[in-house]
């Protein structure tokens, strides 16, 4: 559809309604591992297509994953991590056409992080460390950093790496769906305390549509909009790092989340 000749960007996430040029756009935010920065893109709600609008330099030495969060008055974080553990929350503007980041707190987890992602509903921040647990702590730029394990990894229910993450919107509850990459599966809790675990599901061979499973999952990302069809529920997509049927390059697989409810009896 589009290519950008940008650099070499590693994890993603996406909000609506951020103000850029006057007007109300959603924007894509991705870590730069060339510059260390923050790369933010406007996307285009009628066709798609992105812009380049800047990006916001960090002092991180080693940017790796990121997730946006934005909170009840409508401004939009950003919230990339480093290699050595470390979190930065910037709050994103734009004057003039020109980006803007400003940086409003820190954290850091001992060893290395990469996956996030923000409830902006609940204001919750779950932030995964690879060898170790998901954790959980307070969105808001004011809010203390203190961390709470969520789930840790036990070489059972989680096998290291911890990679995506990624939120679920129920009618009755939200979910944190994780990807669970030393065992190819993705463990389902309940987003609030006390993390109720609620089941872990593999991907599988479809041989009659010649689609293989799903395997060595970096990201995720999950819907519950109306998609419409089977996809009425929502949508969980994953990356898929070997491709089997044909050997290839690495794809992405997309389940109905009707599906994954009825397997784990999700409300």
């Amino acid at each position: 559809k589009q290519y950008l000749a940008v650099g070499r960007l590693n994890n993603v996430d996406v909000r609506t309604d951020f103000t850029w040029n006057g007007k109300k756009v959603d924007v894509a935010v991705a870590t730069h591992r060339d510059h260390n920065s923050l790369q933010v893109f406007s996307i285009d709600r009628n066709t798609g297509l992105l812009t380049d609008i800047g990006q916001v330099a960090t002092p991180l030495t080693d940017i790796y994953g990121i997730c946006m969060y934005k909170d009840a008055a409508g401004a939009i974080y950003a919230i990339p991590n480093d290699k050595d553990g470390r979190f930065l929350q910037y709050r994103l503007s734009a004057a003039s056409e020109k980006i803007h980041g400003e940086m409003v707190r820190e954290f850091s987890v001992k060893t290395q992080p990469e996956g996030c992602v923000a409830n902006d509903k609940t204001h919750r921040l779950f932030v995964g460390e690879e060898d170790e647990a998901v954790w959980a702590l307070d969105a808001r730029a004011d809010a203390a950093t203190t961390l709470e394990k969520v789930i840790a990894v036990d070489g059972e229910r989680i096998v290291d790496d911890i990679e995506g993450l990624a939120i679920y919107n129920g009618k009755v509850r939200d979910y944190l769906v994780i990807s669970s990459q030393g065992n190819d599966s993705y463990p389902i809790v309940d987003a609030e305390a006390p993390y109720t675990w609620r089941g872990a599901f593999r991907m599988g061979l479809n041989a009659q549509k010649g689609i293989d499973g799903a395997s060595e999952t970096d990201g995720l990302e999950v819907t519950s909009a109306n998609l419409g069809g089977v996809w009425s529920q929502g949508m969980l997509v994953v990356q898929d790092g070997r491709k089997r049927m044909p050997e290839d390059r690495q794809n992405y697989k997309y389940v109905p989340w009707s599906d994954i409810a009825e397997a784990l009896k999700l409300d």
